[in-house]
């Protein structure tokens, strides 16, 4: 906190605590029913005087023990807002250590996540390359099949054997 909030505040809390003591002492005096009260003052009466001077001691009093008071309960705040702000601080800090620990966490996490999936991309990967190299070995039989069928209508056709020459030489390429 601020040095000169905190000076400010115990400034307003002494002047706020004195003229509360101040107001209270006056009202007693005034409302009080005994003839020698403040009520009853007149002009030159000279043993009202005297006992308003004991009083005025006695406001002068209550108005440093009320000073002190609020010294005291000034003090007390300040050290409440200083344990206050260092356990903040403290929370703060085991906040920030939880969310890194949360974020490593999630970033393992992550991480296998993406392991796991591209080995399973690769195991798929190895299987789409067995099935082309099936596929492969399927058309070359395929191709040799169409070529002996080729063959065969060439012996049985010698005029068509001129094109299938010509088929097979395409094949082959």
């Amino acid at each position: 906190m601020n040095n000169n909030v905190l000076k400010s505040v115990f400034f307003a809390a002494v002047v706020l605590v004195a003229g509360i003591v101040a107001m209270q002492v006056v009202y007693n005096n005034v409302t009080d029913n005994e003839a020698d009260g403040f009520a009853s003052i007149a002009p030159a009466a000279g043993e009202a005087i005297e006992d308003a001077q004991g009083t005025m001691g006695e406001a002068y009093e209550a108005t440093a023990e009320a000073a002190e008071n609020a010294k005291e309960a000034a003090e007390e705040a300040a050290e409440a807002t200083a344990e206050a702000t260092s356990d903040a601080i403290e929370s703060a800090k085991e906040a920030e250590k939880e969310a890194t620990e949360d974020a490593t966490e999630s970033t393992k996490e992550t991480a296998e996540a993406a392991e796991e999936k591209a080995t399973d991309e690769g195991k798929a990967a190895k299987e789409a390359a067995k099935e082309a190299e099936k596929a492969e070995k399927e058309a070359a039989e395929i191709a040799e099949k169409a070529k002996e069928a080729a063959e065969e209508a060439a012996e049985e056709a010698p005029a068509a054997g001129d094109a299938i020459d010509d088929a097979k030489d395409k094949m082959d390429m």
